[in-house]
């Protein structure tokens, strides 16, 4: 059975740091890379939204949504 994880999506309107997608695996991690103004939004904004799974986040800057990384389970023999 694959593992479901949460992914947030930034897409910006313009390159930050020469690019224009990140994908962090939860908001608070956004904002240990990014800085609000890069963003145009605070963490605890965002966090206050709630989810942006249906409905996502948009500003002059970005999109922000969450979306699900599927992945396959590991079988580790030992």
């Amino acid at each position: 059975m694959p593992q479901i994880r949460k992914i947030f999506h930034v897409e910006f309107k313009e390159p930050v740091n020469g690019k224009k997608h990140y994908y962090f695996g939860s908001k608070s991690a956004i904002f240990q890379h990014l800085t609000p103004e890069q963003i145009g939004i605070t963490y605890k904004t965002l966090r206050n939204i709630g989810s942006i799974k249906e409905k996502p986040y948009t500003n002059a800057l970005c999109t922000i949504w969450q979306g699900e990384l599927i992945a396959s389970q590991t079988n580790k023999e030992e």
